[in-house]
């Protein structure tokens, strides 16, 4: 995919995107040009990119690449220096094999292995177990060593969302529960086999309409088929409205514990129901529920809708944690404290001074 510009030199233009292969683009041409490229969010990471650059003294002395890959990347970087890597969406927690020719590396979904299991669910919890292993297979042999400690979680952000202008208050919100997701998996011996993705999200739908029998609230529930690609029109173009109009947005887990929702969620001011999280410094202190069973989210849910005033304070706790840690501007602070501390050749991971500053 070739791009062509015109006029002045592009903004960020040490921000590269591996476009595949050998190619290389701006993330600022790509957000143009191609908005959907990696799968993410163009428009949440140049704003991260463009904080970072007003943050960072020497913001300019570095190359910022964002990539899928964690096997290789383009030749033009084998001998780059203070090179920084962004990985979007590597669900195996795999150690890249170029991280010591890296400065930092920042991984989105993040690095640490869960396992996260569901309370008396023995198929959930033996398919969690089959799945560590596999994930944990496919570190070996050659991405298991992070010598240099130089590898770093940042969250996913938002995916293809418009960026809100108001927040609607959350007792003025006509969509009571959300969800909107894929359920698509792989057959395997008729259906027996399933992903804990699959288990989860089954579960809790069958869960939300069973709670909702004989109940005035307005649940909004869409499986879509599959995660939208590159290219792909969304199969859902309401998901944004959606959100902006939900009082609580469910959050299950899927192939990675983590998911976009979450982030979206927080964003639009829902009260967010979600799965264990693995223990990022950006989840700390998430005001999301984290449930261990489906099962009971019926008691939640009956909980929160009975009690307005409860959920108004629970919508500032969500609005407030994106803009004091989700949004771009603690995410870009984080990623200075980590390239600064490298710099300085400072011992110990950069979080745990964040952890110590709070």
């Amino acid at each position: 995919m070739t791009f062509h510009h015109k006029g002045k030199a592009t903004e960020l233009s040490n921000c590269l995107i591996c476009m595949g292969g050998q190619e290389t683009e701006s993330i600022t041409a790509v957000r143009e040009l191609l908005p959907y490229a990696l799968e993410c969010n163009i428009d949440y990471f140049t704003s991260v990119m463009t904080v970072l650059a007003r943050e960072l003294p020497a913001f300019d002395d570095y190359t910022f690449v964002f990539t899928r890959s964690v096997t290789e990347l383009p030749s033009q970087f084998d001998h780059t220096d203070k090179l920084v890597v962004l990985i979007m969406g590597d669900e195996w927690a795999r150690v890249p094999v170029y991280a010591s020719r890296a400065h930092a590396v920042f991984k989105a979904p993040g690095q640490q292995m869960k396992l996260a299991f569901h309370h008396g669910w023995w198929r959930f919890n033996t398919m969690a177990v089959l799945q560590y292993l596999r994930q944990q297979a496919k570190r070996f042999p050659n991405h298991h060593r992070n010598p240099d400690n130089n590898i770093f979680a940042i969250p996913y952000g938002y995916y293809r969302l418009p960026k809100r202008d108001t927040v609607t208050s959350i007792t003025r919100r006509n969509i009571d529960v959300a969800f909107t997701g894929s359920l698509d998996h792989k057959h395997r011996l008729g259906g027996l086999i399933k992903t804990n993705k699959v288990l989860s999200r089954e579960r809790m739908v069958k869960t939300v309409d069973h709670w909702k029998q004989g109940k005035h609230f307005n649940v909004d529930v869409k499986l879509s088929q599959y995660f939208p690609k590159a290219k792909d029109k969304p199969q859902f173009d309401d998901y944004p409205q959606t959100l902006m109009d939900t009082k609580i947005c469910l959050s299950p887990r899927g192939t990675h514990l983590e998911t976009y929702r979450l982030c979206e969620g927080m964003y639009y001011g829902c009260i967010v129901v979600a799965e264990e999280q693995p223990d990022h410094w950006f989840a700390e202190r998430s005001p999301a529920f984290i449930l261990k069973d489906w099962d009971t989210l019926p008691d939640l849910l009956d909980d929160l809708l009975g009690n307005p005033l409860r959920m108004e304070a629970l919508q500032k706790a969500s609005l407030e944690y994106w803009d004091n840690t989700l949004s771009p501007k603690p995410v870009a602070s984080y990623m200075k404290t980590c390239l600064s501390t490298l710099s300085s050749g400072s011992t110990g991971h950069p979080t745990e001074s964040l952890r110590k500053a709070a």
